[in-house]
């Protein structure tokens, strides 16, 4: 179990590394992903990618300065939710045009996505806790 002292910034690291890991996916794997979609161009996943590539940088360079501020981490958690009622729509209004494989990937990415957003509310939680005490 992750200590209350820590917490936050761990989570914020394995959104970091998850969110890095999976713009280079992205990036490599456009067109196969662009395929199990429906889309019929690679575009939108390669902006995706650059927009996780951005967003894994910025959650680093957090874990990495120690630098907390609160309204920061509350729109990385309101992102990471937007994320998963996003892939809840797109699953729910392109049903047929999305491949099993497609539809596996996103059910295992905002269970992902969700997963972070829950450890990071504990970790902010625990975070104001120790900063008001502390």
């Amino acid at each position: 179990m992750l200590s209350d002292n820590n917490l936050l910034l761990r989570a914020l690291a394995l959104n970091a590394v998850f969110s890095g890991f999976s713009a280079i996916l992205m990036f490599v794997a456009g067109i196969w992903l662009a395929e199990q979609f429906g889309l019929g161009s690679p575009v939108p996943v390669y902006a995706i990618a650059g927009f996780l590539s951005i967003f894994a940088i910025q959650l680093a360079n957090i874990v990495r300065t120690r630098v907390i501020r609160i309204w920061e981490i509350k729109s990385i958690i309101s992102g990471d939710l937007a994320w998963v009622a996003a892939s809840i729509a797109i699953i729910a209004l392109y049903y047929q045009s999305i491949t099993a494989a497609g539809l596996m990937l996103l059910d295992v990415v905002a269970v992902a996505v969700f997963f972070f957003a829950v450890l990071q509310i504990r970790g902010l939680k625990a975070y104001r806790k120790v900063a008001v005490s502390g």
